[in-house]
Formats: structure tokens, sequence, C-alpha cells
């Protein structure tokens, strides 16, 4: 039976000068441009772009199942103006056109609450076995970049995919905490120390370093978990979720500035373009996690190599 290996195997011999045998060199200047030269090599000798493709379609998958969740519990406790104000918040880190289409799913389920419970059972089922496949497939592609063959059993995978989704979920829970119930809990609390004012200029200044905070958790977890290789140790901030965390800040950030500013998605697409925008936003959102686990495994096969080196002294 084939074992786990230890450690990611390179898919180019490195060279001495590119090894960072001295720990210390981990936090010199050359040492992080050499990181992200040999990351974006490998990315390209791999062919992320095509990976994240396919990723970006099996999420979408997803999102039938997941909205079945999130509008049957919508139906349930949340009103138009809980509604609105997840959506406002959501238009800063993605384009128009996707809130557009989550807006109207979720506008419409407030109007019928007897559907809920029927929703939130049917889509949990649905979920769980979607979203563990699509996470499934985030394992495929992180193997790809590390070199690895899948030798997890069945069981393990459920398990592994399980465990990646639940990181994901803690990221979106975060998200929607402070997106969406924040602006009440900051309200409540400035009207019982009548500080409204400086109770809510401090949460909206608060609430962005929390949100981080909770991305950089998702994106290790995933990053830690996914590839069948044995880490040595559980780092919670490492290169590549912090990479990750930034490119995908700044790639949504800038994406949807384009699709306000100069995209024409409604008049070459029509009623498709949500589905358009919000294809293209996952794919980003995919490349930016392969590109995090790009830096990881450089990172990793950069001490692998040192290690080496000092033995050999």
């Amino acid at each position: 039976m084939a074992t786990r290996l230890s450690e990611p195997t390179a898919t180019k011999p490195p060279t001495r000068s590119d090894a960072g045998s001295d720990e210390s060199g981990l936090w010199s200047l050359t040492y992080h441009a050499a990181l992200v030269r040999g990351a974006i090599r490998e990315a390209s000798h791999h062919h992320v772009t095509s990976i994240a493709a396919a990723l970006a379609y099996y999420a979408f998958l997803t999102i039938p199942s997941a909205l079945l969740v999130v509008v049957g519990l919508f139906g349930l406790l949340a009103g138009p103006d809980t509604v609105d104000a997840l959506v406002n918040r959501l238009s800063d880190v993605m384009p128009g056109e996707a809130t557009d289409l989550i807006s109207g799913s979720l506008h419409r389920v407030t109007r019928e609450h007897a559907t809920g419970a029927s929703l939130i059972g049917i889509g949990g089922l649905l979920a769980l076995w979607s979203v563990s496949g699509a996470m499934q497939n985030v394992m495929w592609g992180l193997n790809t970049i590390y070199g690895r063959e899948e030798d997890r059993g069945f069981v393990r995978r459920r398990l592994t995919a399980w465990a990646m989704a639940a990181f994901a979920v803690v990221g979106l829970v975060l998200a929607f905490v402070l997106l969406v119930l924040g602006a009440h809990v900051s309200h409540w609390i400035g009207g019982a120390l009548h500080q409204e004012t400086l109770v809510t200029l401090a949460w909206w200044v608060g609430q962005w370093p929390v949100l981080v905070v909770g991305l950089l958790v998702a994106f290790a977890g995933i990053l830690f978990f996914g590839p069948n290789v044995e880490h040595r140790r559980w780092r919670f901030f490492t290169y590549g979720s912090v990479f990750a965390v930034v490119v995908w800040l700044l790639a949504s950030g800038a994406f949807s500035f384009y699709v306000s500013q100069f995209g024409s998605y409604n008049k070459a697409w029509g009623a498709l373009a949500a589905v358009v925008v919000l294809l293209t936003w996952l794919w980003l959102s995919a490349l930016a996690l392969l590109l995090g686990a790009e830096i990881d495994a450089e990172a990793q096969r950069r001490r692998t190599e040192g290690a080496e080196s000092g033995l050999r002294r």
C-alpha cells in the first residue's frame, strides 16, 4: 500500500543560491524575492490558471445547494432590511452583477417564510455532498502543485474535505457576523454607553483586521489539510496564506471596480451577466488560493534543501 510522503518533490532541482539553507535568510528581502520568483515559475509550469478554472466551475456548482441553506435561514430569521445590509457590504468585495443575483433570491424568500425549514433540510444534505466534492477538487489542485498522488482512502478524503469546508465556513460565518450583524451590535453597544458615534467608528475600524484574521484562518486551514503531505506542524501565519489573502483582497477589489466602471457584461451577456461575473470572481479566488499554495510549496522545498545541504557539510 502506498505510503503518504512527507515532503514535496521539486519540479526542478533547486540551485545552491536558491536553497536558503540559513534560517536567517527566511527574513531577508533576497529570500522573499527568490521565493516569489520560484513560486511564479512553478505556477506557470503547473498551469495554475487552468486548474483555477476547473476549481471555479466546481465551486459554482455548490452555490445552488448552499443558497438553499442561506435562503432558508433568511426566510426564517431575516427581513428585507437585513438582506439590504448584507448586499451593501458584499458589494465592497464582490462585483455588482453577482450581488444583484444574490439580492434577488434573498428578497424573494423573505416573503415566503413557510418554505424556510424545508429549504434548510434539503439544502443542508445537498450542500454537504457538493461542498465536499468541490473541496476534493481543491485537494487535487493542491496535490498537483506539491507533486503528489492522492492515496488517501474514500472516507479519509471525505473527512479531510469536510475539515477544509469547516475552515471555509469559519471565514464565511465571521464575515457574515461582522458585515451583517456588526452594525446592529455596534448600535446597541453605542446606545448603552451613550457613545454611538465613537463605538460605530471603532467597530468599523476594528472589523477589518478581524475579518482578515478570519480569512487567514480559512486559507491556512485549506492549505494545511488539502495537499497529501505531512506538514511539520500547524502554522497560522504562512507565506502562502498571507499571500493568498492579500492577492484575493486586491484582485476582488480591482475586479469589482473594473466591472462597475468599465465592464459591459450586461450589454454582452444580458441575463447571463451575473453568472459570467460570478464565475470570473470565483476563478480569481481559486487562483489566489493556488498561488498561495505555490508559495508554501516553494518555501517548504527550500527548507528541505537547506537541511539536506547542512547534512552534507
